[in-house]
């Protein structure tokens, strides 16, 4: 996924190494396998090209301690960089902090720029992605002082690459959004490398992200361009995108023919990595059809684990293992599914492999359910629940939540399996608006989209009529200019010099403008996004101990588990996380509120600036109530205390003095 090096470096064609590397990009999960082929590819590629070349990384060496100028130290620390990178990263790290030194000493920006671009793709190679982020920012603040446009729009794709590695999908979105500008700028639509790969990311968010529809229709477009341009691994990786999708939908059928012309592409390109993928994909497909064709489900995931072992990729022998695991269960061929559950758990702590375990777990864990083991179900459900939570799988601890209450029902614990009931409809009921919210807000992109192609239509309807209309207009000058040709020729370059420096500076304030816009709209859904969850919160809370105070004036057995209940429920009522991730992102949209209001009387407690920020938000008293777990009384006393505090009249509206700020 790191972009800008694939992009430019083979315009230029280099390097033949660096082809080879992106290649094998894909075989990066597994540092074993990646290690045996880099070997056998390195030996091949010395003895008929580097060999010739005199690039060999000794070689490389000996010239920069022999080479004099700059310049030249900077191309070949370049060629050492791209001759490391990805098979010894430290080492192709060093050579890049190398050229940072020598491009800052000469003052050569430009191979500053790139140095540091290169210094972004090795962190993000080795998971640092913070550092990564901060180094394609200083190249993305340069190659913009310098004109590199392209290059800019390339690092923010990779930010928003390194945003989804987070989970932070929100992120990721938004600098792909910003991404856009820039190919727009540079009228790149038409450019199957840059745009192709933008539209393919954002796919790939969107499916992420719940959204399948908008999924579908930008691998689509991006599957097109690739098709024209006759990219055939990039083309079957957007119909990847689309069987994905499909399946999503559970539209079953159409994502098997997807999956089958995506194998077909991989199979013929010797790619076995994806060709082991795409077969394991097809196994989960026919295995979720009614009724499940077995024999095509096992006949692929047989070929997805072997083609695994093969080129000894332990990740895709996990996944393989665990998804035919679930394929056996469902057929109740238990034993069969245990041993796969044991293989891949071999495979999965020799990497640490923190989600395939917390699967395994879930999974042997019905099987125990089935075979009537309650003790090692509970164990094993227990190990899934904290795996998952861990690492935030929602989807996941629901499932082996609502295990946990069947089981502990058939136990006779019953009131242990009312608790877990409780908790599993809470999460499932979580699950449901996280994909109501998905579908809102992928119904509002649709929307914006419409409008912006709208926009953009009349925009080009309004460029045709001024260029008919310029066109004209230099006709008649020109007809009244012959006599005078010199004069107006001089004049005629001072003004276009002239108009062209107003329109730059007004285009890259423009951009910058709704750069700086687009940033406070995200901040300001964010802060909505908090309010709302402090909202539903605090109500949740106030509603649920209404209703166990009820429960708990009837059955005396409750009522010493109820007492603990309560106090539990309180304790989680007392948390401010909640309020500092809320203050954090209101002191961000409100310039600094809790610092000016604290200016005027410094004597404000927490929960009085608490209070002032909701009526800023010009909430009403019964939703800062519900907010703040207290009485509306209470909120009109605490008002009057705040008044008196920032030593108002009787007659002042706090509200207004407060907007006023």
């Amino acid at each position: 996924g790191k972009y800008e090096f694939n992009y430019v470096d083979r315009q230029v064609n280099t390097f033949s190494k660096f082809t080879i590397f992106s290649t094998i990009n894909r075989f990066l999960k597994d540092k074993i396998m990646l290690t045996k082929l880099l070997l056998v590819l390195i030996v091949f590629s010395l003895n008929l090209s580097f060999a010739q070349e005199n690039n060999t990384i000794e070689d490389l060496n000996n010239q920069l301690l022999e080479s004099g100028s700059a310049e030249e130290k900077l191309l070949i620390l370049e060629k050492l960089w791209q001759q490391t990178s990805y098979d010894n990263e430290q080492e192709a790290i060093k050579y890049a902090y190398s050229a940072i030194g020598l491009a800052e000493e000469s003052k050569n920006m430009e191979q500053l720029a790139r140095a540091h671009e290169r210094l972004g793709i090795s962190y993000s190679n080795i998971s640092e992605l913070h550092k990564s982020n901060h180094h394609y920012s200083i190249a993305s603040q340069l190659h913009e002082k310098y004109g590199e446009l392209r290059r800019v729009g390339g690092l923010l794709i990779n930010k928003g690459l390194n945003f989804k590695s987070f989970g932070q999908l929100d992120s990721a979105l938004f600098y792909i959004h910003l991404s856009e500008e820039y190919i727009d700028l540079l009228c790149c639509k038409a450019d199957s490398l840059l745009y192709a790969h933008f539209l393919g990311t954002k796919a790939g968010i969107y499916l992420s992200r719940g959204q399948y529809n908008l999924a579908l229709k930008n691998a689509a477009t991006a599957a097109e361009l690739n098709k024209h341009f006759q990219n055939e691994i990039g083309y079957a990786d957007q119909l990847l995108t689309i069987a994905d999708a499909n399946e999503s939908l559970k539209n079953h059928r159409t994502a098997i023919d997807y999956f089958k012309e995506c194998l077909s592409i991989y199979m013929i390109n010797d790619d076995l990595y994806f060709t082991s993928e795409t077969s394991r994909k097809l196994g989960v497909a026919f295995s979720n059809l009614n009724p499940i064709e077995e024999d095509s489900a096992a006949f692929y995931f047989k070929k997805a684990i072997d083609i695994a072992q093969r080129i000894e990729i332990r990740s895709l022998q996990i996944t393989s293992f665990i998804d035919y695991a679930k394929f056996l269960y469902k057929i109740n061929r238990m034993g069969e599914a245990k041993e796969a559950l044991r293989r891949s758990y071999e495979l999965a702590t020799s990497i640490m492999d923190t989600f395939g375990l917390s699967d395994i777990a879930l999974i042997m864990g019905k099987i125990h359910v089935v075979e009537g083991n309650y003790e090692q179900a509970e164990d094993q459900l227990n190990t899934a629940i904290q795996l998952k939570d861990r690492m935030g799988l929602l989807a996941g601890k629901t499932d082996a939540t609502k295990s946990m209450a069947e089981i502990l029902y058939q136990k006779g614990h019953f009131k242990e399996a009312y608790d877990y009931f409780i908790k599993y409809k809470m999460l499932s009921d979580s699950l449901f608006n996280l994909d109501r919210a998905a579908k809102f807000d992928e119904l509002q992109i649709t929307f914006d989209t419409q409008q912006k192609d709208t926009q953009l239509a009349l925009q080009k309807e309004e460029i045709k009529a001024l260029n008919a209309k310029a066109s004209f207009d230099n006709l008649i000058k020109t007809v009244y200019g012959i006599g005078m040709f010199s004069f107006f020729t001089i004049s005629g370059l001072i003004f276009f010099v002239y108009n062209q420096r107003i329109k730059n500076n007004k285009t890259a304030r423009e951009k910058q403008e709704a750069i700086y816009k687009k940033e406070i709209e995200f901040k300001q859904k964010e802060l909505a996004s908090q309010t709302l969850h402090l909202v539903q919160k605090n109500t949740f809370i106030q509603d649920l101990k209404e209703s166990l105070e009820r429960i708990k004036s009837s059955p005396d057995l409750f009522k010493f588990e109820m007492g603990k209940l309560m106090v539990l429920i309180n304790r989680e009522s007392a948390k401010d996380h909640d309020w500092e991730v809320f203050k954090s992102y209101f002191s961000e949209v409100h310039n600094n509120f809790d610092i000016r209001i604290k200016e005027i009387a410094r004597d404000l407690t927490e929960n009085d600036i608490r209070l002032a920020s909701f009526l800023r938000m010009n909430l009403s008293t019964k939703e800062i109530a519900s907010l703040l777990n207290v009485m509306p009384d209470s909120v009109l006393k605490s008002k009057y205390r705040l008044k008196k505090k920032l030593k108002l009249d009787k007659d002042d509206d706090l509200a207004q003095f407060l907007d006023g700020l």
